[in-house]
């Protein structure tokens, strides 16, 4: 009886891990896996770029300023560009995102 039970959890296992993907042997399977994969990635990486490269510019002005017009720190200056600079790279992440198909 409790042989029988294993085997039935055995074999229900194994149904649900081949449901996921675990025992697919076939090649086109993998591959097309791994392109998702590599899609969302791609996304993900260009999308963080998005994110940091406006900040970053911004902060690069800032110290510019800072050391060429100001002569001294202006932290409320510092601020404003930081948030200039986020909303700038989620502007062009909600465009760039509306666009993907």
């Amino acid at each position: 009886m409790y042989e029988k039970d294993e085997e039935e959890r055995k074999n229900k296992l194994f149904e649900l891990e081949k449901q996921l993907g675990r025992h697919n042997n076939s090649k086109e399977e993998k591959e097309e896996k791994d392109r998702r994969l590599m899609k969302y990635f791609l996304i993900a990486t260009n999308m963080m770029y998005t994110l940091a490269g406006p900040i970053i510019l911004m902060l690069g002005f800032y110290m510019f300023l800072k050391k060429f017009l100001f002569k001294e720190e202006k932290p409320i200056l510092l601020v404003i560009f930081l948030f200039v600079g986020a909303f700038t790279g989620y502007w062009a992440l909600i465009k760039q995102v509306t666009n993907i198909k």
